[in-house]
């Protein structure tokens, strides 16, 4: 036999110290494998897996951090600048306004503003400390002709409770005249908004836009019957008053919570003035006298 032959022929003792050196290396290849992955596992979230594997281990006083220590310090009066958000202060007008005092209507009053341009009278009745503004009024002859209905309901002598207007669009010929008349009369009922609202409910009616809106003191809401999509209905009611001038102030929040910024909200007295022109060299005031 050649010796090159005889070099390469291994014992059994040889061949099992190769295959013992196999398995050692493909075992630390598969431990580094998985400490690597237990690892990631453990860091993503920003290691909260591996907090939350020590408190269910037990081990939270030795392996993680001492939370810091609460200090609680007595609170002190800073200026509003360094209090409130630097977005809360940037306040201003956003156009010229006249404070005026609003015209003060009893309930029958202002159902009687519905009259419409045709003569059609409202429909004012009252039971017991209950009122009801009722006016309907149609638009041509057909067997379902065109209208709106306006209902309005309240307390006396002069509390308001909800508002609902609906109109019918049953002739393409008259949509536009039902629309107008019905607007126009929502807006004789004269209920306390500022001109920004009355515009975006014209708006919304005459585009035919569903819509659900919290707007100043109204909660809002004009749907499109499912039964007949050629009708509307507008419901107008008032939000409860929260809070009035006088009251005593709030408890203080929970500072754990969210941060709640308070500020003094004052209540402007206005007064009936009698309009006076203002005179020839002085620019016009922002506010009326008194």
């Amino acid at each position: 036999m050649p010796e090159e032959d005889q070099a390469k022929i291994l014992t059994p003792a040889a061949r099992r110290r190769r295959q013992r050196m196999a398995a050692f290396a493909f075992s630390l290849f598969l431990a580094g494998t998985l400490i690597a992955l237990a690892a990631t596992v453990l860091a993503v979230n920003n290691g909260r897996n591996f907090e939350r594997l020590v408190r269910q281990v037990g081990l939270e006083d030795y392996l993680l951090a001492a939370p810091p220590a609460l200090r609680i310090d007595r609170q002190r009066r800073q200026p509003p600048a360094s209090r409130f958000p630097p977005w809360l202060l940037r306040a201003g007008l956003e156009r010229m306004a006249l404070f005026e005092k609003a015209a003060a209507f009893s309930a029958e009053e202002r159902c009687n503003l519905l009259r419409t341009q045709k003569g059609t009278q409202p429909t004012f009745t009252t039971s017991d400390d209950d009122w009801e503004c009722l006016i309907f009024e149609e638009f041509d002859n057909s067997s379902e002709p065109a209208s709106f209905f306006i209902q309005a309901r309240g307390g006396l002598p002069d509390t308001f409770r909800n508002f609902r207007l609906k109109f019918s669009l049953t002739n393409p010929l008259t949509e536009t005249v039902v629309l107008n008349e019905a607007i126009a009369a929502m807006q004789r009922f004269d209920l306390p908004m500022a001109p920004e609202t009355r515009a975006y409910l014209a708006q919304k009616l005459t585009a035919r836009t569903e819509f659900t809106s919290t707007s100043e003191n109204y909660w809002m809401a004009f749907r499109q019957e499912i039964i007949d999509k050629r009708r509307y209905n507008l419901v107008i009611l008032p939000l409860p008053q929260t809070i009035t001038c006088g009251d005593p102030a709030l408890p203080p929040p929970d500072r754990a919570g969210r941060p709640i910024y308070g500020m003094t909200v004052g209540c402007l007295s206005l007064q009936a003035a009698p309009r006076q022109p203002p005179p020839a060299s002085s620019p016009p005031s922002l506010f009326p006298a008194g």
